[in-house]
């Protein structure tokens, strides 16, 4: 595949005050390391002397990771549907209406470069929470489109965009690339405000193409993650009443978390039935893409105006949501192996700092619930013992059972795709010598498919199911 040529505007290299001295490839992820300081409040592990007081600590614990008690990681206010019109971010607002024209059109990259100039950020633009992150989601939705949204692919990001994204990423702890958390989370808004953060009642605020089955796809997310939400409460309560070894109450709550699974399980399904398997692998998933990992664009991106040397940052991933991570690390599903560790350990830095930090509050060894149900099953009341290994393991087997509709999702809508478009293909150029070799090259070509996130999927996929499985206990 021919690339765009990015000899073009050098120029723009010395127009950036954040920082032109960076020449390696790796500094645009490198800044969302900053280290974060935020929550001191104590685990109710080693806070709480009576039980009654865990539920209005837990409210207060979670809330200052801005982790939503009944949301969970989706915010807490819904997102803002744009940023003010009469601001010097109005610009950016405009382009976003004609988005999806321009993509039909073909027409984004010329509109991107008569349209929008550099917006400096002044210390004082966009201190508020939701206006920051509508100005991340804008800059990435627009920037995305720009690398993918005409052929040949671009190989860089212009100034325009480029500069006022970093700066924001910047201080937003956050690499600027487009994530999980900002094409998901912080883009939906609710018809009805009274009503629950599910399909029927939540649209997109913007999409790329704006198909239903775009919108769709990620609708299916959201509803996914506000009935996981629940579940957040369930794990600190979980591993607070397992610290003081009270087993009937530490089953109540496995309980309940294996049935928020069923209902998680239950919203994934839909996938299928809302979601057009061809739509989303030709017309949805190429715009989630990075430029790390990625065959097609084994140099990654340049930054214009940032940098002259190339980035490399990760696509949209489901491995950045901060929710399936919680269960990993509430069970200690240790992704230790070499498919999985490396990724894993980035797709954190790919969330919210305050959303990362949670988790690694919440995967403290001390609260390790594996650890206390090894421990409390070991004692001689049998009856507990069989009904605490038996709720724990429930949910060691319905978060296997969602890997494995993952695993089915992804060989319908990414392998059984490529397959089908090399049938095309093969059959339209009238290739019929050495059918065995054209078979194993397809093959091939399968088996090494790779995520939006960069990963190859498969051997990732089975080996995050099968590091889940060894969880259980007997």
């Amino acid at each position: 595949m021919d690339l765009v040529n990015d000899e073009h505007q050098a120029h723009a290299v010395s127009q950036l005050d954040i920082s032109t001295d960076h020449d390696d490839s790796t500094f645009l992820f490198r800044q969302s390391l900053l280290p974060y300081y935020g929550p001191e409040l104590p685990h109710p592990c080693e806070h709480l002397l009576l039980d009654e007081n865990i539920d209005r600590h837990i409210v207060r614990l979670l809330a200052s990771y801005s982790v939503d008690i009944n949301r969970g990681f989706l915010p807490s206010i819904d997102p803002l549907p744009h940023l003010p019109l009469s601001s010097k971010f109005a610009c950016w607002e405009l382009l976003m209406v004609d988005l999806t024209r321009y993509l039909h059109a073909k027409t984004i990259r010329s509109a991107v470069l008569s349209r929008l100039e550099i917006v400096h950020i002044e210390q004082n633009d966009l201190l508020d929470e939701s206006e920051l992150q509508r100005a991340l989601l804008v800059l990435a939705v627009l920037s995305h489109a720009f690398v993918w949204g005409e052929k040949p692919i671009s190989t860089y990001i212009p100034s325009c965009l480029a500069i006022p994204w970093v700066e924001i990423a910047k201080r937003a702890n956050r690499p600027p690339v487009l994530t999980h958390s900002l094409i998901a989370l912080s883009n939906w808004k609710r018809f009805d405000v009274e009503k629950p953060i599910e399909l029927g009642n939540i649209a997109m605020l913007n999409c790329f193409l704006s198909g239903i089955d775009e919108a769709n796809f990620y609708l299916v997310i959201i509803e996914l993650e506000f009935h996981g939400a629940k579940a957040l409460k369930h794990m600190l309560r979980a591993q607070y009443f397992a610290s003081k070894e009270k087993v009937n109450e530490l089953v109540n709550e496995l309980k309940a978390i294996h049935s928020i699974q069923k209902t998680i399980f239950a919203t994934l399904v839909k996938t299928f039935d809302e979601v057009d398997p061809y739509i989303f692998y030709n017309r949805v998933r190429h715009f989630l893409a990075g430029w790390k990992g990625n065959p097609s664009l084994p140099d990654g991106l340049l930054y214009e105006g940032v940098s002259e040397t190339r980035q490399f940052l990760h696509g949209a991933s489901a491995a950045q949501s901060s929710l399936i991570a919680a269960f990993d690390v509430f069970f200690g599903v240790k992704h230790d192996s070499e498919h999985t560790r490396e990724f894993i350990s980035e797709m954190r830095f790919y969330m919210p700092p305050k959303h990362r930090q949670f988790l690694e509050m919440l995967g403290v060894d001390n609260y390790n619930i594996n650890h206390f149900v090894k421990k409390l099953t070991s004692s001689e009341q049998v009856q507990q013992e069989s009904e605490l290994l038996h709720a724990y393991n429930a949910c060691i087997d319905q978060l296997v059972t969602f890997r494995n509709r993952h695993i089915q999702i992804v060989t319908l809508y990414i392998l059984a795709q490529i397959r089908k478009n090399d049938y095309v293909q093969s059959d339209s150029k009238k290739q019929i010598d050495h059918p065995v070799n054209s078979n194993s090259k397809h093959s091939d070509e399968r088996s090494s498919a790779r995520g939006t996130g960069g990963t190859v999927l498969m051997p990732f996929l089975k080996t995050c199911r099968d590091e889940t499985i060894i969880q259980r206990l007997h």
